[in-house]
């Protein structure tokens, strides 16, 4: 099969949505029946006016050089892109939605994207949720669900020490004072829905008082400057540090070490979370995750099997969930992580697009 694989996410960007574009482009490239043909942007999205020209016109260069049997588009805002590729080109597109696509309420985008969404072959959802909100905004469409995957790349056995060494260099603290805490990690970008100001905000200044806790917050993102306040008008220097960027390894060290991982987000209006991959990311290394019940994140993390669920915005909940997983974790890592590992693999990913992908050209003959 030979597959036009054109993206906008793509590393040494960084994010949920390169992430999903690196490994699944791996895994198609992966199965040898397969000729896969990548064009990519990694750089940051405001250069995109100029840079979807330029995508666009590699794509069709290539599409019309190798001839591929469908199209990929990997997000929702490549859906105007899609929709010129089928047509110059004649084959099928394929495109997947992450979440926000349909939902993003700027008016020139909503003129610019969804209005072609609808038009492609055959649009793929990322979660159940995602595919509802697909539903309610495009009347009429009916994606298909996959969801995102993980790879086996981020478990690292037999080096806690060493892991701990890093994290303990990356918050200015000694190992010895690094094992007095209990550690909660939290990997995203710091945007209203993710919950960190919320957490912070309304359960960290009691569960300091329950237990020695210390919260590491990797990401960056426009509400920096308000969790920072917020740490600083509890008093919580010592118990919450804001990681910015991370490298990779420091990113593994965090989840192989911490004794949860946390999704704590909240409902926002016209901004959605369609999956969570780093919470699938955390729980395979075993790490526990407590999240919020919650748009895409119950697609990722089912209850009792790889993490625990929380009603959104419950303080009281999610500090009874958070103090009794750090007291006695109710899920085994070893369960954890066959659980993530033997449900979200993206060479069974991969497989359920390349079926997709398959049926669209048989649809052609």
């Amino acid at each position: 099969m030979r597959i036009l694989f054109v993206t906008r996410k793509y590393p040494p960007s960084t994010g949920g949505m390169e992430n999903a574009a690196y490994e699944l482009y791996m895994a198609l490239v992966a199965n040898k029946d397969n000729d896969v043909t990548l064009v990519k942007w990694g750089g940051a999205n405001k250069y995109l006016p100029v840079v979807y020209p330029r995508l666009f016109a590699q794509a069709l260069m290539y599409g019309v050089r190798k001839r591929p049997d469908v199209l990929y588009m990997q997000d929702g805002i490549m859906a105007p892109m899609g929709w010129a590729l089928k047509l110059l080109l004649r084959r099928p597109t394929l495109l997947t939605i992450h979440g926000k696509e349909v939902t993003y309420a700027n008016p020139i985008y909503k003129m610019l994207v969804p209005p072609f969404v609808h038009l492609q072959s055959l649009l793929v959802a990322v979660s159940n949720d995602t595919k509802q909100n697909v539903q309610e905004a495009l009347q009429g469409t009916d994606p298909l669900v996959i969801i995102n995957g993980v790879s086996d790349s981020f478990h690292v056995p037999n080096q806690r020490e060493a892991r701990l060494t890093m994290v303990a260099n990356a918050v200015g603290m000694s190992v010895a004072e690094l094992r007095k805490h209990k550690l909660i990690h939290t990997n995203g970008r710091l945007v209203r829905r993710k919950g960190v100001l919320w957490f912070v905000d309304q359960v960290m200044p009691t569960l300091v008082q329950k237990q020695p806790v210390l919260y590491l917050v990797s990401g960056k993102g426009k509400d920096q400057e308000v969790i920072e306040a917020a740490i600083t008008n509890h008093g919580l220097q010592a118990n919450v540090k804001l990681l910015g960027l991370v490298s990779d390894e420091l990113l593994r060290a965090l989840y192989n070490v911490s004794d949860i991982f946390l999704m704590p987000n909240i409902p926002v209006v016209n901004d959605m979370e369609g999956l969570g991959l780093v919470a699938l990311e955390a729980a395979s290394c075993g790490t526990t995750v407590v999240a919020s019940d919650l748009e895409g994140i119950p697609d990722a993390i089912v209850d009792g099997k790889n993490g625990v669920l929380v009603p959104p915005v419950d303080v009281k909940k999610y500090i009874e969930v958070v103090v009794r997983e750090l007291a006695k974790p109710s899920l085994k890592p070893e369960a954890v992580r066959k659980f993530t590992l033997d449900n979200y693999a993206w060479t069974k990913r991969a497989r359920e697009y390349e079926a997709a992908m398959q049926g669209l050209i048989e649809r052609r003959k």
